[in-house]
């Protein structure tokens, strides 16, 4: 399992250095319609949307387990990480502000807001989301909006999930 995570945290710190994109765009900051909204992971009743500023949501999360920080190689400044019962928050910065780049789902304490966690069977990720998705590496990338859910199994068993925000 330890080794899963720390796969999916260097693939996240690759995709991000990846990305050259400094600019925010004027629809980046514009409240999106049902439609076009992402993924949202839910939590004690908050809401998390992909390329959310944090400032709305993070005190109502309380205190994180752990947090570490290290300069950003995709934009100008210091990605954060709070690690919290069950996920983890990944943010990114931009204009003197933390977004919401990633959330990492750690165990099945935690679910999708569709109910899905880590421990379901393949087939019920099919069910809940459907077969409209890019297979990456044996994992289902579902994209939505400004925003992807990645499901990695094992023996047709989910051992992974991540939300991940679309930046460009």
């Amino acid at each position: 399992m330890k080794r899963i995570l720390i796969a999916i945290m260097a693939t996240m710190m690759l995709v991000g250095c990846s990305s050259n994109s400094t600019e925010e765009t004027e629809s980046d900051t514009t409240t999106t319609t049902t439609e076009e909204k992402g993924y949202v992971f839910e939590y004690n009743d908050i809401e998390i949307e992909m390329n959310e500023d944090t400032s709305l949501f993070l005190e109502d999360l309380g205190e994180e387990l752990s947090y570490f920080e290290a300069e950003s190689c995709a934009f100008e400044g210091i990605d954060k990480t709070y690690t919290y019962a069950g996920f983890q928050l990944i943010t990114y910065p931009t204009d003197d502000e933390d977004y919401v780049s990633s959330i990492v789902l750690k165990d099945d304490t935690v679910s999708t807001s569709e109910g899905i966690c880590i421990g379901d069977e393949k087939a019920s990720v099919e069910e809940t989301y459907g077969t409209d998705y890019e297979e990456d590496n044996g994992a289902y990338v579902y994209t939505k909006g400004d925003s992807t859910l990645q499901f990695i199994f094992e023996d047709d068993y989910v051992t992974a999930i991540t939300y991940t925000a679309i930046t460009e």
